[in-house]
């Protein structure tokens, strides 16, 4: 009987990678979808002089710069790790979202400008009467809505589906790294105000008297802007410590130190300590642990490396209780006779961490340097 061996096969592919696939879809879809909201929102925001939309507008960028970061991070997050270009990502989409809202609360601030006016003309009342019960063509929409601040049919059925979106995202994605309810009053605040501002003029009940029922919706603004640029400076004032490396709050070397002494008395002191704080939470330490030696004995050489390898378990051991996510411990070999006046080594001898035992070059005394 003649045997032939069946052709190789190819390897398989790995189970991991084809869950990407589905995301990246998904991602790229959400990303054209807001880009056409965008759009919309925009232009006709501007036609019609809508505060709202304008708000919508900010909060749907807002969107779609973390929509790219996710879509960024999908793609290369298997190859390197990218959290610096997250950070600057989100860092970026606050800064946009809290210019557009500057920009809007300017042209807001315009609008009641004749603060000391205390009534409305007849064709103000006229023109807000015909925006709200407005069934015609879209046209006639558009025609309407250049002159005034009513709130018609488009901008009510976009207000739906900003809503809708809105509400799923921020309960999915938090865009501006702070705490949920304040990333999704962000997100959920100017829908929902528009919604409430056409039922309100659905009701035809003057509440608020005659010139705050004709500014209604630039005052109305002018109040959810701020808060919501206050969260945003909030969210700015969190990314801080990230964004200039700054050190971890409630970190105390000295406090390490001293419980390391208490269970190795081989540990002299830690010196140059750096922690800087990296996104999206924890922090990293770099510092010099002095190691005390004998160098008169012949085998202070091993001895120094298990001093070198409990002292550094048990650094790390006490660096990452207070929530660092790496420490980088460079030991510093001093003889105990040779404490004062030594000149601080650099370690640059790749034999030496061979040895497993660190930067092993002993440090002098300067006399004989």
């Amino acid at each position: 009987m003649l045997l032939t061996s069946s052709p190789p096969m190819s390897p398989p592919v790995p189970l991991e990678e084809n869950p990407a696939k589905p995301s990246q879809a998904f991602v790229r879809f959400l990303m054209v979808f807001l880009i056409i909201l965008m759009g919309s929102q925009y232009t006709y925001g501007v036609f019609v002089h809508s505060a709202f939309l304008s708000m919508q507008f900010a909060g749907s960028a807002l969107l779609f710069l973390s929509a790219a970061e996710s879509y960024w991070w999908i793609v290369f997050a298997k190859k390197s790790n990218h959290q610096g270009i997250r950070l600057l990502s989100r860092t970026a989409g606050t800064i946009f979202y809290i210019a557009c809202l500057f920009l809007n609360l300017t042209h807001c601030l315009e609008d009641i400008s004749d603060i000391n006016d205390s009534g409305h003309t007849e064709h103000s009342n006229e023109t807000t009467e015909a925006l709200t019960d407005s069934a015609g063509t879209i046209g006639a929409l558009f025609e309407e809505a250049g002159h005034g601040h009513g709130i018609n049919s488009l901008i009510l059925c976009g207000s739906v589906v900003d809503l809708a979106i809105k509400t799923a995202f921020a309960f999915s994605y938090n865009s501006l790294s702070i705490h949920f309810f304040g990333n999704f009053f962000v997100m959920v605040s100017p829908p929902l105000l528009t919604l409430a501002v056409y039922a309100h003029q659905l009701r035809e009940v003057d509440l608020f008297g005659d010139w705050l029922e004709d500014h209604l919706e630039p005052s109305a603004t002018i109040v959810l802007t701020v808060m919501c640029i206050s969260i945003s400076f909030w969210s700015l004032s969190k990314k801080k410590q990230f964004l200039l490396a700054e050190g971890p709050k409630n970190f105390e070397i000295d406090k390490i130190s001293k419980a390391v002494k208490s269970k190795n008395d081989r540990l002299e002191k830690v010196d140059h300590v750096h922690a800087s704080c990296e996104w999206p939470e924890g922090f990293t330490v770099s510092l010099k642990a002095y190691i005390k030696v004998e160098k008169s004995k012949k085998d202070w050489v091993s001895r120094a490396a298990d001093d070198y390898s409990q002292l550094k378990s048990l650094l790390h051991q006490e660096i990452k209780s207070q929530g660092a996510k790496e420490v980088i411990v460079e030991p510093v070999f001093v003889d105990q006779r040779e404490m004062t006046d030594f000149v601080d080594p650099i370690c640059i001898s790749p034999s030496c961490h061979n040895e497993n035992v660190g930067c092993c070059t002993i440090p002098k005394p300067v006399g004989e340097a």
